[in-house]
């Protein structure tokens, strides 16, 4: 597989999980916090092949958030690009959203490509990286002003999945912005329409929001499609309100589907497993 190939998947997929974060990370306020959580699981497909699979595991318990995810390559494409990543991040549930604490990623790809990086949120506001092995920062630089007022890819993920968002009317129309340790960007998106939806695995029913996805590079290291000159292709999701007693504001948002039209093929992310702490477990 080619360096071009391996980096329309690898961000193609990097997208498709960080569109989750459908919500804005500002409210006016919460309910009292709850106890509960909310697991789901995609398989990533491309060429209707499916290629990856990755789930989130999320826990909100007073006032605190934990989301655990685990992500790795299947099938043919492990041949050529085994990889595995798993991450976590914490932090605090308050009236104006998520305060993230700590985001720690493992990256394994064969027996000799290991790397892990914690990015560590402080009183300070600037956020502190640590990679093993160390990578060279001052190539691709983000300035401590770029790295205030972020979240980490998982904690970006967390919000939606509370469902926080200012304007129940404009469920999607977000900048998310987010600093994983390497580099600087936006999730922005926008709120098209809301159409029914079926998926095929039985999994969901009903109505959902239509969303545009878009990855705004800020600083930092560049995802290979980007420095190869290229542009990321349009990207979109259905979302979904899932009611729940023990979610923060009194339902969960999950991304039913994301895909992202390419001029080989379309990859494609598809909820296949979804467990609501206290409910039914679907797929």
């Amino acid at each position: 597989m080619s360096k071009w190939a391996r980096g329309i998947l690898a961000s193609a997929a990097l997208l498709s999980l960080a569109a989750s974060a459908v919500a804005d990370p500002k409210v006016a306020s919460l309910e009292p916090p709850k106890s509960g959580g909310i697991g789901v699981d995609y398989t990533i497909s491309f060429w209707s092949i499916p290629f990856g699979h990755t789930t989130f595991d999320a826990r909100f318990t007073n006032a605190t958030y934990r989301t655990d995810s685990h992500f790795e390559t299947s099938g043919v494409v492990s041949a050529f690009w085994g990889a595995t990543i798993d991450a976590s991040s914490n932090g605090q549930v308050a009236e104006h959203g998520l305060t993230p604490a700590t985001y720690d990623s493992f990256y394994r790809r064969g027996d000799s490509k290991k790397e892990r990086v914690k990015v560590t949120f402080n009183g300070s506001g600037v956020p502190s990286t640590q990679a093993d092995p160390p990578y060279n920062t001052k190539r691709f630089p983000v300035t401590d002003e770029q790295k205030k007022d972020t979240f980490d890819p998982l904690s970006a993920v967390s919000v939606m999945l509370a469902g926080l968002k200012e304007d129940p009317a404009k469920p999607c129309s977000s900048v998310i912005p987010v600093f994983d340790g390497r580099r600087r960007y936006n999730i922005e998106l926008t709120y098209l329409h809301d159409e029914p939806v079926k998926l095929e695995n039985g999994l969901y029913n009903g109505k959902a929001h239509l969303c545009e996805v878009h990855y705004n590079q800020i600083a930092g290291f560049k995802p290979k499609i980007l420095k190869e000159g290229k542009s990321f292709p349009p990207i979109y999701a259905w979302f979904a309100e899932i009611p729940s007693a023990s979610a923060p504001t009194g339902h969960y948002v999950i991304a039913l589907k994301v895909w992202a039209p390419m001029t080989l093929g379309t990859v494609v992310v598809t909820l296949d497993k979804l467990q609501v702490q206290g409910g039914a477990t679907k797929g």
